[in-house]
């Protein structure tokens, strides 16, 4: 799915120029006709029009919201069907049946939230059309989620960092420094183009196109310089991203495979929990908040806070001696 998604990127706006140039009525029709069918991809492609004519980020919408929208497409409609909702007359109750669903389903309450995003697109996108005035999301709101933000996701201490790398490949080497100390999300891992790679500049660092296609340069460790020259030299020929792969899920594929020979813990944090780590350390270093900003790009400062929190997990109890 992903990767379809990445090579039709290319072409986002033709498409959705050429869904969002047809007559109203030539519209309203497709869409009547992709709701009655439940047409995945139909209703998709109105959707991916909408995003990129209505939607706040045009057609620079990242290819990870694309494919968060369109997994929550699939899973509404998967939804929906054997529920008896009737897309088109969806009933008043309709949205918050499905996000009681999803919670008691097990899915995180972030994830939820992205679903739920998506049901709201979805149902824009169809009154766009003309093709109904139904707003079944429209009061309708994820429950609060109860864990912490700083309890999700825990970053990985610098043993576990430094345990990764010991076993790690050329190319696994680089997955992890550009988490751990670079601060990369996986996406950004993915995209990120040798071009952008200033290895030999007096201080080194990479530009990386991140949230909201927002391009900012971010500092390289001497050991991020030693893997990527490494993996460079070894790959001459791969084309213009960094790395060999390009999905985020073959990303976390990776990293749980080097978690498992290294025996390092995964669960529960995942490649995210690389850039935690990055996060940590600077503020545990620096104990400035303004330097965890800069690097992992946050746009604000409140976002750089719960490094805080990560950081004093590792210390010792106040009432340890008492």
């Amino acid at each position: 799915m992903s990767l379809e998604l990445m090579a039709a990127n290319l072409d986002l706006q033709g498409r959705a120029d050429r869904v969002a140039h047809l007559d109203p009525d030539s519209l309203k029709k497709a869409a009547l006709r992709a709701a009655r069918d439940t047409d995945a991809e139909g209703l998709w492609a109105l959707l991916e029009a909408y995003l990129v004519t209505r939607g706040g980020r045009g057609a620079r919408v990242s290819v990870n919201t694309l494919e968060a929208y369109r997994t929550g497409l699939d899973t509404f409609l998967a939804w929906a069907s054997p529920a008896g909702v009737s897309l088109l007359r969806p009933g008043p109750n309709a949205g918050f049946r499905y996000v009681r669903h999803l919670e008691g389903a097990g899915l995180a309450p972030s994830s939820v939230r992205v679903r739920l995003s998506a049901g709201k697109a979805l149902y824009a996108a169809l009154r766009w059309t003309g093709a109904c005035e139904a707003a079944p999301f429209l009061d309708v709101r994820a429950a609060s989620d109860p864990v912490p933000r700083w309890e999700k996701r825990k970053p990985y201490s610098t043993e576990d960092v430094a345990l990764l790398l010991r076993h790690a490949g050329v190319q696994d080497a680089v997955i992890v420094v550009l988490g751990a100390h670079v601060g990369l999300r996986a996406t950004e891992m993915t995209t990120l183009l040798r071009k952008d790679l200033h290895l030999d500049a007096p201080e080194p660092y990479l530009t990386v196109t991140g949230k909201r296609q927002r391009r900012q340069e971010v500092a390289l460790s001497p050991t991020a310089v030693r893997a990527l020259r490494t993996w460079l030299a070894a790959t001459p020929n791969y084309g213009p991203q960094v790395l060999s792969i390009h999905t985020r899920q073959s990303v976390e594929n990776a990293l749980r495979r080097l978690c498992q020979e290294a025996g390092v813990r995964y669960g529960g944090r995942e490649v995210h929990g690389l850039r935690h780590s990055a996060g940590t350390r600077i503020y545990s270093e620096s104990g400035d908040l303004l330097a965890v900003r800069d690097h992992l790009r946050h746009r604000t400062v409140d976002s750089s806070e719960i490094y805080v929190d990560y950081a004093r997990a590792g210390r010792k109890k106040p009432v340890g001696d008492w």
